[in-house]
């Protein structure tokens, strides 16, 4: 793996940033936010908003609303350095973070169609809105516990076979 330390980024590191970027914007994630997130996860340490704003070529107030973004979905964790008010952000070691909250919105969808059914449809109509609602609460309930099962399998095995 090429060094890291400095701000250079290869032709293949910018690709990863941008197919990544690519694939989390369905999800919801800004582009600045899933950017600075494929940066953090190829960096071997923690950086500040100035070389994360000039590797990205992003302003750093940008840098910092993607920076705070993440650190909120867990995705990325915030370092200080004692004695200054100088921050650095890396990868987070918890990758589950988003997809809480994505299975959160799955479940306030499925509670709202569940709850409100009643009072707006009938009929097939309403039989579809509580099956909506049910499929919505179940598969946020599946994602919620998988997250527990695979944090308790990786913190008993580790992630992958390969990898120990």
């Amino acid at each position: 793996m090429p060094n890291m330390s400095n701000r250079a980024i290869t032709v293949e590191q910018r690709r990863f940033i941008a197919d990544m970027a690519a694939l989390l914007a369905p999800w919801g994630m800004q582009p600045a936010t899933a950017s600075l997130y494929a940066f953090l996860l190829i960096r071997d340490e923690p950086v500040t908003l100035d070389t994360i704003a000039a590797a990205l070529g992003m302003a750093r107030s940008t840098a910092s609303v993607a920076a705070r973004a993440l650190e909120q979905f867990g995705l990325a964790r915030r370092h200080g350095e004692p004695g200054t008010k100088r921050v650095r952000y890396g990868a987070s070691e918890t990758y589950s973070g988003f997809l809480t909250a994505q299975a959160g919105l799955l479940a306030d969808i499925g509670r709202l169609a569940e709850n409100r059914a009643g009072a707006v449809a009938s009929g097939e109509t309403l039989r579809r809105l509580r099956y909506l609602g049910a499929f919505h609460r179940k598969m946020a309930a599946t994602i919620t516990g998988r997250i527990a099962e695979l944090a308790d399998e990786f913190a008993r095995c580790g992630p992958d076979e390969d990898l120990r």
